[in-house]
């Protein structure tokens, strides 16, 4: 895979030993050289408002967990929908989660935020090639 310039990935997920796996996979398959990683949905939240006066977004893979204590992923979704096109345009979120019951996979695929729904650990087949989809255009 080409990488996408200044392509950014950032990690949500409330276990720190899937942060590190997919982190190391990440970076080691050369996907991203940025990969910025959040044990609580609220910072990865605040980081992303603090990009609005950026004068131009990089373009950024969310990896987000679906179930997490203090706030779950579709939570996110929800407090993410409110900013700016600005920042949703530049944001291709994928949803991870360890357990894919009927009613997670039902509330993904209606989320027009939502690109795809992958099975934790990441699959380095499954990762590089809906990377790949959403920057199509780009390589």
């Amino acid at each position: 895979m080409n990488s996408i310039p200044d392509l950014r990935v950032i990690l949500i997920d409330d276990n720190e030993i899937d942060l590190m796996l997919h982190e190391k996979l990440i970076t080691f398959q050369q996907i991203s050289r940025t990969v910025l990683s959040f044990l609580n949905p609220n910072k990865a939240l605040e980081f992303l408002s603090s990009n609005i006066s950026l004068p131009r977004i990089p373009p950024t893979v969310i990896l987000l967990d679906i179930q997490m204590p203090e706030m779950d992923g579709f939570e996110f979704l929800q407090a993410f929908d409110t900013y700016p096109q600005k920042i949703k345009s530049q944001c291709h979120v994928i949803m991870v989660s360890s357990t894919l019951d009927y009613g997670d996979i039902t509330r993904t695929n209606a989320n027009p935020l939502v690109v795809r729904l992958l099975r934790k650990p990441l699959l380095l087949k499954e990762l590089r090639e809906t990377v790949e989809g959403i920057f199509k255009d780009f390589v």
